[in-house]
Parts: C-alpha cells; sequence; structure tokens
C-alpha cells in the first residue's frame, strides 16, 4: 500500500468519524426532549421496586424474554437498594447511538444514584413503543466509593 491510499483511508476513516460525532450529538439533542423526560419519570415510578410500575415500562421484547420468575427475582436484588431517592442527571450515550445505525432505535442513559440504603450506577436503555418509550434494558450496580 502507498502513502497515497493511507492517506485516503486516513481522511476517509476521520471523515467518518466526524459524521458520526454529529449524528449522536444530533441524537442527543432529538432525545432530550422526548425520552429523557419520559426515562426520568419512569425511574421515579419503577424504583420503588413495585411489580406492576416495572411490568408497565417494560417493552414487548423485554417481556418476550424475561419470565415471572426472574422479574420477582430482579426486583428482589434492586430492592436491596431500598427506594430511589434521587439521581444526577442522565447521560446519553453515544455509543449506543451508533449501534442504533445497525439495527434497532435504542436510547441509553446512564447515572449515578441515590436509594434508600445506599448509592447505585443505572444503566437504562429505552426504544420507542407506543408512541412512547419503554425499557429495553435495565441494570443497577453498586458504586464503589
Amino acid at each position: 500500500m502507498d502513502n497515497n491510499q493511507l492517506r485516503i483511508i486516513t481522511l476517509f476513516l476521520l471523515a467518518l468519524c466526524i459524521g458520526l460525532y454529529f449524528y449522536t450529538g444530533e441524537q442527543e439533542s432529538y432525545y432530550e426532549q422526548s425520552a429523557k423526560p419520559v426515562v426520568n419519570d419512569m425511574l421515579m415510578e419503577i424504583g420503588q421496586w413495585e411489580k406492576q410500575a416495572l411490568l408497565n415500562h417494560l417493552s414487548s421484547a423485554a417481556r418476550s424474554t424475561i419470565s415471572d420468575q426472574q422479574v420477582e427475582q430482579l426486583l428482589t436484588r434492586y430492592r436491596q437498594y431500598g427506594q430511589l431517592q434521587a439521581f444526577e442527571p442522565l447521560v446519553f450515550s453515544r455509543l449506543a447511538s451508533v449501534f442504533s445505525l445497525l439495527g434497532e432505535n435504542k436510547v441509553n442513559y446512564q447515572t449515578n444514584a441515590t436509594f434508600s440504603q445506599g448509592k447505585g450506577h443505572i444503566n437504562i436503555t429505552v426504544i420507542p413503543e407506543g408512541g412512547s418509550y419503554k425499557i429495553y434494558n435495565l441494570s443497577i450496580n453498586p458504586v464503589q466509593q
């Protein structure tokens, strides 16, 4: 490979990265208005760890892959944190936005949260469904202090 080919490939990759950066910035701005308020409300509602509240917010894709027993196990695990009291502003994941180009439209947010029994890190992925957003994936892990 000669230098001209390497330059062309480098310029192409640079242009691709710049394009993805601007694309994900537009996605972040769009979801700031549409998804973020829904996720804020959703987290406070499900943060009481009531089964029906969680089920109301699960996407059909998530419901089809999780059994009733797994929902109970998940709630038991999350109840150890106590009730959700507050969380830092949600942080949009640009990486998840890039992967949405290749498949289903998914929006991912992360935040640190305060629960009645301590602190945790929340990672939530939502998908558009039924005119709103529903949970595709949710994980909560302890924050190392």
